[in-house]
């Protein structure tokens, strides 16, 4: 951004909104038109449990900002209210949390986003929300690579549990 003739406080808020943006990996837009602070405040509050930030930014700034960080042009996007969800680890997770709010808030919906600086739609949102989240991917992977030594570890009681029993035996005579 330019910024000869600009007011200060412009620069300012361009330049937060861009460090806010800046290498992030995904990107949600939410319509939050009619929403009341109650309800702003408890999606920001369960986006934070999750590393993740509800940020009320205006579309001309946003708009900028997107294009500046390489992102697929985001103007369709850009209409209303917009409020962008960024941060946190887990794609999925956050995802979740954004589209599950907007079932419970008739009045809020998601705009789409952005992910490895490609345009998501709506619906390609509601997909990322589907997935299953990082933390249940490693307790499955943690399960799946336990199943072997574990059965392993049955076969082996089981053989000195046998041996025992013959040892047992004899000496009981």
């Amino acid at each position: 951004m330019s910024t000869t003739h600009k007011r200060p406080e412009k620069i300012a808020i361009f330049r937060e909104a861009e460090e806010l943006l800046k290498g992030r990996e995904f990107a949600f837009l939410v319509n939050f038109g009619g929403l009341t602070v109650t309800q702003i405040s408890e999606v920001r509050a369960a986006l934070a449990a999750k590393d993740a930030r509800f940020v009320v930014i205006k579309n001309a700034i946003l708009g900028k900002v997107a294009a500046e960080n390489g992102w697929e042009d985001v103007s369709a996007l850009l209409s209303g209210p917009t409020a962008v969800v960024v941060g946190g680890a887990d794609v999925a997770d956050v995802a979740k949390t954004v589209v599950d709010f907007v079932k419970k808030n008739d009045k809020a919906s998601v705009k789409g986003g952005q992910m490895d600086k490609k345009l998501l739609s709506a619906e390609e949102v509601d997909k990322l929300s589907g997935l299953i989240s990082l933390a249940a991917q490693q307790a499955r992977l943690l399960g799946t690579l336990q199943a072997p030594a574990s059965k392993l570890a049955r076969v082996l009681q089981a053989k000195i549990d046998k041996e025992n029993e013959g040892a047992a035996a004899p000496a009981a005579e």
